[in-house]
């Protein structure tokens, strides 16, 4: 199934689903990624802003998330300012199919697409350029108090615009993270999420084939949250990554948020 015909999919299932949502929320933000100084030297990336609009729901069913992110939405359609312009997509679906001891076994699934125009990938320049990554396993939806931890473990199947194609890449496991508190009466939330990736295959290392450690990748951030007003969200977010993002090496950067809830 491509790209579009599964978010389709997925897109009709959440309207499907919307009336038997116990909760649901929508917001759009202004984002700012600042790369630390030396992962603009060793990578060569650069500092972008971003707009994203994000939205979920869920009920005894499970529940539906997703997000579409335009990054560097100031840069042109055409010429080298376009280079940097790229598009963002992930939907995350889970099923609650039964319990085992009181604790939910959901079936897991997600879909994160990234395109733009322009890339290099081993000194190799692409016009165009796409990498899609595909999970699908298992997760479960685990609370301590106010702490909510979610976490999954799938198989992993990556599509790209680099020559490799599609296919098996290995596995891929991770959680979601909240933590609401309230400091000086005021509302706050912490917040992680995190992706671990191993026996990735040959044919997908590329550029980590000189990497300490090149069958697997981690990826994620955390979040420290403020909600001034229902309507309002800022937030500061620790980006880091290792062995992922076309770099071998550790990349982090810090992200400034201000969101606004619908």
């Amino acid at each position: 199934m491509n790209t579009r015909k599964s978010l389709l999919a997925l897109s009709l299932l959440a309207a499907s689903t919307l009336a038997h949502a116990d909760y649901s929320f929508k917001n759009v933000s202004v984002n700012w990624l600042d790369w630390s100084d030396r992962t603009t030297q060793q990578s060569g990336k650069k500092d972008f802003a971003y707009l994203e609009a994000e939205g979920g729901m869920g009920g005894k069913w499970g529940e539906l998330y997703g997000f579409f992110d335009l990054e560097n939405p100031g840069k042109g359609n055409g010429g080298t300012d376009s280079k940097d312009r790229r598009f963002t997509t992930k939907v995350v679906g889970r099923y609650n199919m039964t319990e085992i001891g009181g604790v939910p076994v959901q079936l897991y699934g997600h879909i994160y697409d990234t395109r733009g125009n322009g890339g290099t990938v081993n000194g190799q320049n692409f016009a165009h350029f796409f990498t899609e990554n595909r999970v699908l396993g298992l997760g479960t939806d685990l609370s301590f108090g106010k702490l909510n931890i979610k976490p999954f473990f799938g198989v992993h199947n990556q599509l790209d615009s680099f020559g490799t194609g599609s296919g098996y890449n290995g596995f891929m496991t991770g959680y979601v993270l909240l933590y609401p508190f309230q400091a000086f009466g005021q509302n706050m939330m912490i917040t992680q999420w995190h992706e671990t990736e191993f026996n990735r295959q040959d044919k997908f290392i590329g550029a980590y084939k000189s990497g300490d450690n090149p069958r697997v990748g981690q990826n994620g951030a955390i979040a420290l949250w403020w909600t001034p007003v229902k309507e309002v969200i800022t937030g500061i977010q620790y980006r880091y990554a290792d062995q992922k993002l076309g770099s071998t090496a550790y990349q982090n950067a810090v992200i400034y948020s201000v969101k606004y809830n619908f």
